[in-house]
């Protein structure tokens, strides 16, 4: 496959979460895909039927990934067989990332969030009113 050895001193992660990659050496291909509803409430009362993936077009659009319509030339001279890597503090990974150190062929990420803020609004009588903020 390759043919880069990768030498790490240490690495220090604090969170890794939610689809995400620590890739250390050679790898051929990595596919990550992470989604997530995200409802935020201002009250202790679950009234509400709690939202579904399927109710949100986000979740099913298809995944676009842009064409490279440029010519791409390269050339790579390794003359070191060595990918040396020092000290590595990560506070957190999260949401189909990847860190990584050494080749990787191909890598697909993806990541789907949906954000809901439900706080509820004073009525001139005093009494609340749930309302939604969407993004």
């Amino acid at each position: 496959m390759f043919n880069r050895i990768s030498k790490v001193k240490s690495i220090s992660t604090k969170t890794l979460s939610f689809a995400s990659n620590l890739q250390i050496g050679d790898c051929s291909y990595i596919d990550g895909s992470a989604i997530a509803l995200a409802v935020q409430k201002k009250s202790d009362r679950f009234t509400e039927p709690e939202p579904n993936f399927n109710d949100y077009e986000i979740f099913t659009r298809p995944f676009y990934i842009p064409r490279i319509t440029e010519p791409i030339v390269s050339h790579f001279s390794n003359p070191n067989p060595f990918i040396r890597v020092g000290n590595i503090d990560i506070i957190g990974i999260s949401s189909s990332s990847i860190v990584g150190v050494g080749n990787v062929g191909h890598i697909r990420m993806e990541s789907r969030i949906k954000h809901i803020r439900q706080i509820p609004e004073k009525n001139e009588d005093g009494t609340s009113e749930n309302t939604s903020e969407e993004t």
